[in-house]
């Protein structure tokens, strides 16, 4: 998820709301973790296969680094409509075998049970565009969607130019989806298990000691070897990246969202 002040990008550009899948304006006093500098109200927009992220080096790190291992957790938090679960879902899917894929446990949490409906409906909005966007990892990702005839309606959604499509049902079944916020499911961390912590875009407008407590929890429970998912919206925390080297992650390929326990 990514969370916007109305109209702006991270770069301070207008906002084009190309390649998001949802985009939901917000009442930031109805959320208590966040922190909303004086702004009024904020927009979160998702996407599948997100463009900030390198999915394919992602992917590509995990087979490796996870060789042999019987079970991997990849838990999406503020997961949205369930896009990036989605993503990681589509990659396994159709990559590897299923003998291969059953061993990787992808969950998905969000506090907004509107959105957590939707997740959890195995339906998602998608443009054009976003089907050119996951023709960059998978080879007809239109064998994963049929168009369905009626269209979700998201309570003050402003990307509206997309069609609604039901999920392949083997996907949605590779995808559990639950109401929950960060910070509770974080505190979850089986420490005996490896996990791919996919925390996204989501940072810069929590409370400061929300996001530090996050970060904390995260560093004491994740096991050695797991990943810390984050996105670029993400590094304009101030000192984000030396917070998680100081707690004990190192990143593995300089440069991209992700950083590994050591």
């Amino acid at each position: 998820m990514n969370i916007l002040p109305v109209g702006q990008s991270p770069q301070n550009h207008k906002y084009n709301p190309k390649f998001t899948s949802c985009a939901k304006i917000y009442n930031p006093k109805k959320i208590t973790t966040l922190d909303i500098f004086a702004r009024d109200k904020v927009k979160t927009t998702s996407e599948v296969f997100r463009h900030d992220l390198d999915w394919e080096d992602l992917m590509k790190y995990i087979f490796w680094n996870f060789v042999g291992e019987k079970k991997i957790n990849i838990a999406c938090l503020a997961c949205s409509d369930s896009s990036e679960p989605l993503s990681y879902a589509l990659y396994l899917h159709s990559k590897t075998p299923k003998s291969y894929y059953d061993k990787f446990c992808i969950t998905g949490c969000d506090i907004d049970p509107e959105m957590v409906k939707v997740a959890k409906s195995g339906k998602i909005n998608l443009t054009f565009d976003d089907f050119i966007n996951m023709k960059k990892y998978i080879k007809n990702p239109q064998m994963y969607f049929k168009e369905h005839d009626k269209k979700i309606k998201i309570s003050n959604n402003i990307e509206c130019c997309g069609r609604t499509y039901e999920i392949d049902p083997e996907i949605k079944s590779m995808i559990k989806i639950k109401k929950s916020d960060i910070l509770t499911e974080v505190k979850k961390i089986n420490p005996d298990e490896y996990y791919v912590l996919n925390i996204r875009n989501v940072f810069p407008y929590l409370k400061k000691s929300y996001t530090d407590e996050v970060l904390e929890t995260m560093a004491k429970r994740l096991k050695t070897g797991s990943l810390f998912v984050y996105g670029k919206y993400d590094l304009l925390v101030p000192n984000l990246k030396n917070k998680l080297l100081k707690l004990g992650f190192f990143e593995p390929k300089p440069g991209e969202c992700f950083v590994q326990k050591m």
